[in-house]
């Protein structure tokens, strides 16, 4: 825990809490840690691979849409969603004045809608959106560059 809060206080990683709003059904404890600098991340793992050739290419993808989503919101404002039975949504911004939720997806192949069924019963008030990386969704980085409205 020392290590985090070094990483942390010298801006190398963040730490996203949980969203939660009922204790007993889901997950609260463990923070997500993303880095804040890529290159570093990929340093650390040894791995300066193209991207289509990693296989952690969707843990990089997610840590990208992370690093936008915290230059746009503070980062203490976006959050992630997970369940004791394996549900689970990458971001989730509840506090902010049009709150939403994402999950990043490396393809848009690997997207399964009733996954998330729980998620949107639970909150309808988040919209869920999806952001690939194949293929790419150029109106994802608009919204998140320009602030043009995501949904």
């Amino acid at each position: 825990m020392h290590y985090l809060h070094v990483l942390q206080k010298c801006f190398h990683i963040t730490l996203v809490k949980p969203f939660y709003q009922n204790l007993r059904k889901e997950l609260t404890k463990m923070p997500k840690s993303y880095f804040m600098d890529t290159g570093m991340r990929n340093c650390l793992l040894h791995n300066f691979q193209p991207v289509p050739m990693r296989i952690d290419k969707g843990e990089l993808w997610k840590n990208s849409c992370f690093r936008l989503l915290a230059d746009k919101y503070m980062p203490e404002e976006i959050r992630f969603w997970r369940t004791a039975d394996s549900n689970e949504v990458d971001f989730v911004a509840p506090d902010i004045p049009e709150p939403f939720a994402i999950e990043a997806k490396f393809n848009d192949s690997m997207i399964k809608p009733n996954k998330y069924k729980k998620f949107t019963e639970t909150y309808p008030n988040l919209p869920l959106q999806f952001v690939c990386f194949e293929p790419f969704n150029e109106n994802f980085f608009r919204s998140i560059l320009f602030d043009i409205p995501i949904f």
